[in-house]
């Protein structure tokens, strides 16, 4: 009976050392990552500003989308296809 304590315990006490390095090693890769992606965020910032003209772009066509201007075109281009 004594004995089987004692593997008991002693297996108790092998997985919690197991289970915290597993989380020293997980929350070290967390740090890692987040120093990543502070990194990206810090950089990209002057980054996106050069893509203002692209986006007013497409907000140009998705306002001319939704407000008819392409289905006139394209019953203009209907219209002359024939």
């Amino acid at each position: 009976m004594s004995l089987t304590l004692v593997i008991c315990a002693v297996t108790a006490t092998v997985m919690l050392v197991a289970l915290a390095v597993q989380a020293i090693l997980t929350l070290a890769q967390v740090r890692n990552t987040a120093k990543a992606v502070e990194y990206l965020a810090l950089n990209a910032d002057g980054k996106l500003t050069a893509l203002d003209p692209v986006v007013n772009a497409i907000r140009t066509v998705s306002s001319g989308v939704s407000s008819g201007w392409l289905k006139i075109a394209q019953m203009v281009y209907g219209l002359f296809r024939k």
